[in-house]
C-alpha cells in the first residue's frame, strides 16, 4: 500500500515519461543531448526509447572507482554486487546475460556469460569512459541475443583533432577513500594535430576490506587490486575517411568471493586472476549519396581469462579451474538518408566465441593434478550471425521506427563426459514504435517488440561450483523469447521535466536453475545440484517515474522512482532476485561557476517476495532484504586546469544490502579526488 501510495503522489506532481535522463552533479539543463543507443545518432526529445544517460563531466565529478559504482544512481538501475569485484546491473528486473554490455558498440557479452550476477562489468575502467546510456526495455533489434532487460552502451573517450598546431596535454589523477577503502591513480596523454588524434591512460587501484554501518564488522576479504590501460588512435585520411585502433586491458588480482568464505564452506574462494583485453580496428566512410551515408566496419578481437581458485573448510587441497574466452567480431552497418525524414541502418554483425576450459587439483606439498574436464568443455565454440534493418519515419508530429532481426547461431560442444552436442538456436525478432507530439510540451509513445537470448555455452554445459548450487549440463534448452510492450509520456516545459514509463515484459522459454539430481545424488559435498530448464511462462511488469525541476541558474533537483513486479506463473512463484521498489531524491546548488555541491537520498523498501531460488540462496537474509536509505553529499571545484572533489557518503552510517548481494555496503566515508591537468 505506501508504495502505490507514493507512486500515485509523484503521478499528482505531473511525473510523465523520460526518453533520457542525465546523472546530473551539475545544475541541470535541457539541451537536447545526442545518443546512439539505438544504434544511431538522435536528439534524446525525439528518441522513443526509455535511456538514462551518465555523461563525461558527471562521470570526472563521481570520481567513481567502478563501473558499477558510477551507475548506481542512473534511473532504471539495480545494481547488485555479488563481490566487491563484481557488480551487475539489474535492468527492468533481468541481470546477467538477460542484458547486453557493448563497449564502443562492440559486445562485451559472450559464450561464458552467466545467468546472474556477475564481474564483466567491473573490468571496464570508467575513467576511461567518456558517457553511458543505459537503454531501458529490449534491444534485441538492435542489438541481438541477450538484450531482454536492456542494454548498457559504454563509450569511451574520443580522442580530438586540432586544427592547430600538434600538440600534447594530459592529466594525472588521484583519489582515496576513508579506512583506505579506496587509492586510485590514472595518468593520461592526449596527442592532437589535423590528422591523427590519440588519448592513452594507465590506471591503478587498490582497493581495501569493506568497512559496513554501524555495527557491522569488517568484511574479511573482499579488498583485491586493479590494473588498467587504453589507448586509443584517430586518424583522418581524408575529408569522408576516418579509421580509429582502440586497445585496452584489464586485469585484477586475488578477487575474494566474501559470501562463500563467511558461510564457512570455503577457507579459499577468490578469482586470481580475472582479466579482459580488447582490441579494434574501425573504419568510417561518408559519402553524398543518400543510400550510403555513413558506412561504418568494425573487426574487433576480445579475450577474457578466469581463474577461480577454491578450497573447501579443513581441506587439504585446493581446485583451479581455468576459462578462456576468444571472441572475434565483425560489424558492417550502413546509414541511409533515405529522404529529410526517413533514416534507416542496415547491416550485418557475426561473432565467434572459442572456449578453453581446464581444472587441476593442488595438494598441499604443490603438486599439480589436471582433471579431464573445467567447468566449460574445452574446445567449446559459439558462433552468432545477424542480419539487421532499423528505420525511422518523421512525419510532422509523428515520429515511427520499425525493425526488424534475423540471427543465426551454432553452438558446438564437445564434452568429454556427456557427449558430443549441436545446437542452432535460430531467432527472428521486430519492433515497431510510434511516437506523437500532442503540443510543443506533451509527448505520448507507445511500442511492441519482440527479444531473444539464445542458450550459450554456460547454459548448456556448465558442470562444477557456481554461487550456491552445483551445476550439471543439460543441453536441450530453447531460446528465451520476450513479447515487451510499452506506454511512455512525456512532459517539458520551461524549468521542468517529468515522465512516466509504464511497461510489461512477457517472457516465454526462460531459462532458470532448478533443482535436479546427479548420478543419483541430489547434492554433491554438500551442495544442491541444480541444472537450467526453459520455464514455460513468466511476466515482469513496471513502472518508471522522474522528475526534474530546475528553480534558477544555481539551484536545480531530481527524483526518480522504479518499481518492478515479476512473477513465474509456471512454478507460481515470484522470479528471482527481483529488485524492491527503489528511488531517488536530490538537488544541486552552484554558488558560483566553479563551485557546485549535489546532496541526495537513495532509497529502497524492503523485498520479501522470494523465489525457491531466493530462499536456498545464501546472500539473502532469511524473511528477505531489509529496506535502507543512504544520505550522501558531494562538492565540486574546478579552476583552470584543476578539479578537486569529495564526497561524504552514507552520511547516516547506515547498515544495509542491496537485494540480492553477497556483501553488505560501505558505511559512512570520506573521499577526495584530484586532476591536475597539463
Amino acid at each position: 500500500m505506501k508504495k502505490l501510495l507514493l507512486l500515485a503522489f509523484l503521478l499528482q506532481l505531473g511525473w510523465l515519461r523520460a526518453q533520457v535522463t542525465s546523472v546530473q552533479t551539475d545544475t541541470i539543463t535541457f539541451h537536447e543531448v545526442v545518443i546512439v543507443a539505438q544504434r544511431s545518432s538522435e536528439k534524446h526529445y525525439t528518441s522513443l526509447s526509455a535511456i538514462s544517460l551518465l555523461q563525461e563531466k558527471q562521470i570526472r565529478q563521481l570520481s567513481p572507482a567502478t563501473l558499477p559504482e558510477a551507475m548506481e544512481r542512473m534511473p532504471g538501475v539495480w545494481m547488485q554486487r555479488t563481490n566487491l569485484g563484481g557488480g551487475s546491473p539489474f535492468i527492468r528486473g533481468l541481470t546477467g546475460y538477460q542484458t547486453l554490455i557493448l563497449i564502443d558498440g562492440i559486445r562485451l557479452n559472450n559464450a561464458t556469460f552467466r545467468s546472474g550476477p556477475n564481474q564483466y562489468l567491473n573490468t571496464v575502467d570508467p575513467l576511461m569512459c567518456s558517457r553511458i546510456e543505459v537503454m531501458r526495455g529490449s534491444g534485441s533489434v538492435q542489438y541481438g541475443s541477450d538484450a531482454i532487460g536492456g542494454t548498457v552502451y559504454i563509450q569511451t573517450i574520443e580522442p580530438k583533432y586540432s586544427n592547430q598546431k600538434p600538440r600534447i596535454t594530459g592529466l594525472v589523477f588521484g583519489k582515496w577513500m576513508s579506512d583506505n577503502m579506496e587509492k586510485i591513480t590514472r595518468a593520461q596523454v592526449d596527442f592532437s594535430s589535423n590528422k591523427v588524434a590519440l588519448v592513452s591512460g594507465f590506471s591503478i587501484k587498490k582497493f581495501g576490506d569493506i568497512h559496513p554501518g554501524k555495527q557491522g564488522k569488517v568484511l574479511i576479504p573482499t579488498g583485491y587490486s586493479d590494473y588498467s590501460g587504453d589507448l586509443k588512435l584517430k586518424i583522418k585520411l581524408d575529408h569522408s575517411k576516418e579509421m580509429i585502433f582502440a586497445l585496452q586491458h584489464n586485469i585484477q588480482q586475488d578477487v575474494p568471493l566474501y559470501h562463500q568464505i563467511q558461510s564457512g564452506a570455503f577457507s579459499l574462494y577468490s578469482f586470481d586472476p580475472q582479466q579482459r583485453s580488447m582490441a579494434y580496428l574501425k573504419f568510417k566512410m561518408y559519402t553524398s549519396q543518400p543510400l550510403f551515408s555513413q558506412i561504418n566496419a568494425t573487426l574487433s578481437v576480445q579475450y577474457s581469462f578466469e581463474q577461480r581458485n577454491m578450497r573447501k573448510s579443513n581441506a587439504n587441497h585446493t581446485a583451479v579451474e581455468k576459462d578462456g574466452i576468444t571472441t572475434t567480431g565483425f560489424i558492417l552497418e550502413n546509414i541511409s538518408s533515405l529522404s529529410e525524414k526517413w533514416t534507416a541502418t542496415t547491416g550485418v554483425e557475426t561473432y565467434y566465441d572459442h572456449v578453453a576450459s581446464s581444472a587441476s587439483t593442488i595438494i598441499t606439498d604443490g603438486v599439480s593434478q589436471e582433471s579431464e574436464r573445467g567447468l566449460y568443455p574445452d574446445n567449446s565454440s559459439m558462433l552468432s550471425t545477424s542480419l539487421f534493418t532499423i528505420h525511422k519515419i518523421e512525419q510532422g508530429r509523428l515520429t515511427i521506427q520499425t525493425g526488424a532481426r534475423y540471427n543465426f547461431i551454432e553452438l558446438v560442444v564437445d564434452d568429454p563426459l556427456f557427449g558430443r552436442s549441436h545446437i542452432t538456436p535460430n531467432a527472428l525478432v521486430g519492433l515497431l514504435s510510434a511516437g506523437w507530439a500532442l503540443s510543443p510540451l506533451f509527448r505520448i509513445s507507445v511500442s511492441a517488440n519482440t527479444a531473444y537470448r539464445a542458450p550459450n555455452i554456460s547454459d548448456v554445459s556448465s558442470f562444477g561450483i557456481a554461487d550456491f548450487r552445483y551445476e550439471v549440463p543439460n543441453f536441450g534448452l530453447k531460446p528465451e523469447k520476450a513479447f515487451n510492450m510499452e506506454l511512455g509520456f512525456q512532459f517539458k516545459r520551461e524549468g521542468w521535466f517529468a515522465s512516466l514509463f509504464l511497461y510489461r515484459n512477457l517472457l516465454t522459454d526462460l531459462i532458470d536453475n532448478v533443482k535436479t539430481t546427479y548420478m543419483g545424488q541430489d547434492s554433491i559435498d554438500g551442495i544442491q545440484v541444480y541444472h537450467r530448464e526453459n520455464i514455460h511462462r513468466a511476466i515482469i511488469r513496471g513502472a518508471e517515474a522522474e522528475l526534474t525541476h530546475v528553480f534558477s541558474s544555481k539551484l536545480s533537483a531530481r527524483a526518480y522512482a522504479i518499481y518492478t513486479y515479476g512473477f513465474n506463473s509456471e512454478n507460481n512463484e515470484p522470479i528471482r532476485r527481483i529488485p524492491p521498489f527503489n528511488g531517488y531524491v536530490g538537488g544541486i546548488y552552484r554558488p558560483f561557476r566553479q563551485l557546485s555541491f549535489d546532496a541526495g537520498i537513495m532509497f529502497a523498501s524492503s523485498q520479501n517476495r522470494l523465489s525457491h531460488g531466493d530462499i536456498d540462496d545464501d546472500r539473502i537474509a532469511d524473511g528477505g532484504t531489509p529496506g535502507w536509505t543512504s544520505v550522501h553529499i558531494e562538492s565540486h571545484f574546478e579552476w583552470k586546469m584543476l578539479k578537486f572533489n569529495t564526497g561524504l557518503e552514507n552520511i547516516l552510517n547506515t547498515l544495509y544490502r542491496v537485494h540480492g548481494s553477497g556483501v553488505d555496503a560501505p558505511g559512512r566515508r570520506f573521499w577526495v579526488s584530484l586532476t591536475i591537468g597539463f
